[in-house]
């Protein structure tokens, strides 16, 4: 699947009861579609932004009180939604708290301007916040996929050499690739039982 493209965790949806991505494919617009049609998606969340670039808090410290409908700062204070604002046509809300901010030790670690402003999106923030949770709940989900996952591509890519297609129409692709794949089984069956192994399992 190319990187980048917006069916990027949407095209498997038909396939799979979950799907496992690295933080490249992370989108909330695919990762909503992918609840909607019944996919479990595990997609962690790049950490990018000033907050990151700053060593600040990141966002995802700040726990989000759904009750209340406000956020804890890691200092423990709670930040109340004040201001509202677009991204990418989603409705968003701004949550601070200046007062506390003024008088809190950890500001140095929080922010540089006169009080922490946290983002979110209403209609799309409580999807990220039930993937970061089963994240957190099953971390060897990404371990497991890069053992099952990144092992083929990085042997096809950088061992055996293809990077690009030779060939054009998806039926030759589909090909071209069908025997780079059996030529990828063939040496890993190889590596894993040898030669005595294979020949026994392909006469049994």
């Amino acid at each position: 699947m190319p990187r980048g493209k917006t069916s990027a965790l949407t095209g498997l949806m038909s396939l799979l009861p979950s799907l496992l991505e690295d933080w490249g494919y992370y989108k909330i617009e695919d990762i909503e579609d992918c609840e909607a049609a019944g996919v479990t998606p595990y997609v962690p969340k790049p950490l990018r932004g000033s907050a990151v670039k700053n060593g600040f808090f990141i966002k995802e410290q700040f726990h989000h009180d759904a009750d209340a409908n406000v956020l804890i700062c890691p200092g423990g204070q709670k930040l109340e939604p004040k201001y509202k604002s677009k991204i990418r046509d989603n409705d968003a809300i701004g949550f601070v708290n200046t007062k506390a901010c003024k008088a809190c030790d950890l500001r140095a670690r929080c922010t540089n301007a006169a009080f922490r402003k946290v983002t979110r999106r209403y209609a799309k923030e409580a999807i990220v916040d039930r993937m970061a949770e089963r994240l957190a709940a099953n971390p060897e989900v990404m371990d497991q996929r890069r053992e099952s996952v990144e092992h083929p591509f990085g042997s096809i890519k950088q061992w055996m050499g293809p990077r690009n297609f030779l060939t054009r129409r998806i039926e030759n692709v589909r090909g071209e690739f069908s025997l780079t794949a059996l030529a990828y089984n063939i040496r890993r069956a190889l590596t894993l039982v040898g030669v005595t192994g294979l020949m026994q399992a392909l006469h049994a």
